[in-house]
Formats: structure tokens, sequence, C-alpha cells
């Protein structure tokens, strides 16, 4: 018996059957992560787990290959699983739109749509760029090597020379977890904050409330301020397979110079030993995030190939 019949027991539930997702599909979403070495962000448990109450995700099978249904937005990841044929990809997308659905497909690989040129035929070929996601060296975030990177090295330099005695605390700790939601409850109070960042703080409380059990990592850095210790950022993570870690969330108190590149290096140094590559996500089209992003020279920019289905059926 092999490992999909021995842990997923809805293996024979096959499209057009469509699952809620649960805690207990763990398992079964991050095998498919690991054994298929994928870099996206998207295709992680604690993402889609975490993101659920707003996208409302639904998953099936379809040729073996796991299907994970945004039905917020009505569309499908790309499946998961063994390579995916054009015919087959078709045949999806026709019984979806049979089924009341859009028949849409997200975060396409680049090498399927080289693969096959004649896509066109079928589907209108879309680059969504604020939903490209940020791969970065683990070893060259920590080393920040080179003249480009030398202004990150001169911000950290100024943030250590300033607090000395500043302290990376650990995530295992829930008086650190309590901490860190006092921080986001603060942000979320702002009147300014827009609809997204309040979605992210409901996202984030979900987080915290399942931190164990998602499982996430974290870290915070405190400061010294007179007597006591005070929070100024952090950064929530996770394991996405064997090369890849992906920073589903990380926050900062601007106010204290050099926060965003302490917390960028020191988180790089904890995950130095434990992957090659970190996915940063994406920048949403938010032009200072975007230059934030690409100022870390990045591995790779992950594209965001979204086919758009466009045959009557």
């Amino acid at each position: 018996m092999n490992l999909l019949e021995n842990k997923i027991p809805y293996l024979e539930n096959h499209y057009p059957v469509l699952k809620k997702l649960e805690h207990s599909d763990r398992e079964v979403i991050s095998w498919y992560a690991e054994k298929y070495n994928l870099f996206s962000c998207e295709f992680s448990f604690p993402s889609l787990y975490l993101w659920d109450d707003i996208y409302h995700y639904k998953l099936s099978f379809f040729n073996d290959c796991l299907i994970v249904f945004d039905t917020r937005s009505d569309y499908i990841l790309m499946p998961m699983g063994k390579d995916i044929s054009l015919s087959d990809l078709l045949t999806l997308s026709t019984r979806l739109k049979q089924d009341g659905y859009s028949g849409n497909i997200a975060n396409v690989p680049p090498e399927f749509i080289e693969r096959y040129p004649e896509l066109s035929h079928s589907y209108d070929i879309e680059n969504e760029r604020e939903l490209a996601e940020y791969i970065y060296s683990t070893e060259k975030l920590c080393a920040l090597r080179g003249k480009k990177l030398r202004k990150k090295k001169n911000h950290i330099g100024q943030f250590l020379r300033k607090y000395p005695d500043y302290q990376v605390r650990s995530m295992d700790s829930t008086a650190v977890r309590k901490d860190c939601l006092t921080m986001i409850e603060s942000m979320a109070e702002n009147q300014t904050v827009s609809d997204s960042i309040r979605e992210e703080a409901i996202v984030i409380r979900k987080g915290f409330g399942s931190f164990d059990n998602i499982p996430l990592e974290g870290i915070a850095i405190y400061i010294k301020n007179d007597a006591e210790s005070k929070l100024v950022c952090f950064s929530v993570y996770s394991r996405l397979n064997k090369d890849v870690f992906t920073i589903h969330f990380e926050k900062i108190n601007y106010s204290y110079h050099g926060a965003a590149q302490i917390i960028n290096w020191e988180t790089a140094k904890v995950l130095k030993d434990k992957c090659r590559y970190i996915n940063r996500e994406q920048d949403l089209g938010l032009p200072g995030l975007r230059q934030a992003k690409l100022s870390y020279e990045p591995e790779l920019i992950y594209p965001a190939n979204f086919l758009r289905f466009t045959l009557k059926v």
C-alpha cells in the first residue's frame, strides 16, 4: 500500500466531489508540496489553512492530482502532482465550466506554458505581476555581500549600535506570541488601514490561535525601553518543503531605524541551516513593498500565471 492509499482517506473523492479544507488535510497537502518540490507559497498548508476563512477553499482530486479550489474567487490552483497534460487540463476546465464554475486556473508554472504554446486556443494567458513571489537564497540574506546590499548592512549596523542589547526571542514562548498579537491589534485599530490589512489581522489572529498545530515558527526582536523590553518587529514562517521556507507574516515598527533590515537578517540566520531558499511571498502591486523586495536581490521572481478559460461548452 503506497502513502496516498494509506494516508488519504478521501482519495476516491475525485472531482466533482469537493471537500471543505480542514486541519486534517495538512498531511496530504504537505506531502504533495514536498514530493513535487513546489516553490509557490500558494501550495503551503499553513497559507491555505490561515486564509481559508477568507477564500473558503475546497479540495478534490483529478487523475491523482490534488486540486485546491478558491471558491471566493472561482478558480483552481494548478493541480498538484505528476505532470498534467494539456488535454487533461482542458478536460478539467470543461467539467468545471459545465458545473457552473469559471474553469480558470491560477499559479500555472512557466514551463507548462512554454511546453504548450497552443494553450492560447483555449485560455487567455495573464501574468499577474502583483502576485509574483520573491524567492531568495537563505545564505545570501545572511551574508548580504556585494555593493547593492551594502545599504542593508549599514542599516543593520546602525540598529546594532543604537540597540546593542537587543534580543531575538523564539515564538515557542506563548508570552512572545501574546506580545505579537498586541502589536497586531494596535495596527488593526488604526482607522487608516485598508481592508486587506484588516483581513490579514484576522488571519494572523487565527495563526497565533493554532500556532503549534499548523505548525508555525517565528522570532521576535525586542529592545530595552527604560526598564522594560519592547517588541519592535517579528516574523512568522513555516516549512514548504526540504528546500524552502515561507515567510507568512512580517510586522515592523518603522519608528525604529533598521528594524526592517534586522528582522530580515535574523530570520535568515535562524533558517540558514534549515533551507536553501526563503519565499517572501508577493508585493501585491504596492510600489514601496515591490521596491523593498527587489532591493534584496531575489534569486527568482516566480511568475503568477493565470489561465482564463475561453472555450464555450
